[in-house]
């Protein structure tokens, strides 16, 4: 069976010294900028108040740069307890954070944008009040569409949007619309052992020659984590083409095993360097891993597997 190449020990983790990033650092989002790649990551002081931190790396996993203060902080009064697990996609020359806002009792996705990582412009809620997580956006419009994939467990789901203003101000209706028929949005759900419990996104879809290539995470009935791929048609994602039956990256090392949530690998960014595809992911709630493999082996092999 097919899996992931890890690339040294963590990549990233706590710094001891910055109160804001004390406790633990994971589930980054990634995103290739030149040869580099640009990381926004969960950073986690105290009893679990979590902010976002600012780092770049060189596709080997070496820190060139990374930011002593947070970029976004708990400001809102849905952000009393953090802002969590971004993903990231860029439209036009700006970069869009999809981010989990957590007030100690509810989670609710929210939106921010920036140019710059230094200004930024946060879009407020951007799903109503169910609990819902894992949201991220296709990196390219899909026949003339924005489409936010995310999590309602223990499913994950597509929500279509006309643009980034349809997303910001839908229909009076629209969600409860999607939701009342969610069942026609849902793109895949738990299938095999390594995910009885629940699935949900990992890293942003990419496009590949072949169709949406989706790495994702699982939870078995034993709440570990682990991460899957699966390929969906380019112009109807809804529809999976294939899909790993088992694991590609399962809880293997220390810090995959031991931390703040044992036993927890969580893909949540990746880069592409021509055929090399990097895969980024908290390991145990405590810190940054970082895996690889070939695209191409990693499309050959997964076709093996159509539905």
């Amino acid at each position: 069976m097919f899996k992931l190449q890890r690339v040294g020990n963590a990549v990233l983790e706590p710094i001891k010294e910055n109160a804001w990033e004390s406790q633990a650092v994971f589930n980054p989002a990634a995103i290739r900028e030149g040869e580099h790649v640009l990381m926004i990551y969960r950073a986690v002081e105290g009893d679990n108040y979590s902010t976002l931190g600012y780092a770049k790396l060189d596709r080997s996993g070496k820190i060139l740069e990374r930011w002593p203060e947070p970029i976004l902080r708990r400001e809102t009064p849905c952000e009393q307890r953090g802002v969590e697990d971004p993903r990231i996609a860029k439209f036009d020359n700006r970069y869009y954070l999809v981010y989990v806002a957590y007030d100690s009792v509810t989670v609710r996705t929210c939106l921010a944008s920036t140019t710059d990582f230094k200004k930024i412009a946060r879009h407020g809620i951007i799903i109503p009040d169910v609990w819902d997580k894992d949201a991220m956006f296709f990196p390219e419009l899909v026949k003339g569409k924005l489409i936010l994939m995310h999590r309602i467990e223990p499913n994950i789901q597509l929500a279509f949007f006309n643009d980034m203003e349809h997303l910001l101000q839908p229909e009076k209706n629209y969600w409860k619309e999607h939701l009342a028929a969610l069942d026609r949005f849902t793109a895949m759900r738990p299938q095999f052992w390594w995910e009885a419990k629940k699935i949900g996104g990992g890293a942003p879809p990419i496009p590949t020659p072949e169709g949406w290539l989706v790495i994702y995470h699982g939870v078995d009935d034993k709440l570990v984590y682990r991460a899957g791929a699966a390929l969906l048609d380019y112009e109807h994602p809804l529809r999976v083409i294939a899909r790993f039956p088992d694991p590609i990256l399962e809880p293997e090392r220390q810090f995959e095993k031991v931390g703040d949530v044992p036993n927890v690998v969580f893909p949540t960014g990746t880069a592409l360097f021509d055929d090399e595809l990097l895969i980024y992911y908290g390991g145990a709630d405590k810190a940054i891993g970082m895996a690889k493999a070939s695209l191409d082996e990693l499309l050959h092999e997964l076709k093996r597997f159509k539905l």
